[in-house]
């Protein structure tokens, strides 16, 4: 399988390229994601922006309607009290974020430090 192109790239390119209301909506996101772990470095892998620190600690993924922030390694043990988290895999969770009322800044703050926490404790 060929790699692509973009990948290992800074991520500016992807957020320049959504339109509105999502690109405002990833922003926000990032910024959140910078505020949590801001020793995590930013890439494009899969296309995407992958927040990396001793590990995967999330994504952001774009859809027609909605950006989704994804949780990869840890993403089945972090605390959900309010049901947010979706999928059925192994270890990724995702929450689906259409609008910027959303962002439920407090809870995917603690699920970002504890992705996080959780790869510095796989070392």
């Amino acid at each position: 399988m060929k790699s692509r192109e973009d990948y290992g790239d800074g991520a500016d390119q992807w957020f320049a390229a959504l339109e509105e209301p999502l690109a405002s909506l990833a922003a926000e996101l990032r910024t959140l994601i910078q505020k949590a772990a801001p020793t995590a470095s930013e890439c494009i892998k899969w296309g995407v922006p992958v927040y990396e620190q001793s590990g995967p600690v999330c994504s952001l993924r774009k859809a027609k309607k909605y950006i989704a922030l994804q949780f990869h390694l840890s993403g089945t043990q972090l605390n959900d009290p309010d049901g947010l988290l979706e999928g059925s895999g192994k270890n990724m969770r995702h929450v689906k974020i259409h609008v910027s009322k959303e962002v439920k800044k407090r809870q995917f703050t603690s699920w970002i430090k504890q992705a996080a926490k959780a790869n510095q404790q796989r070392d």
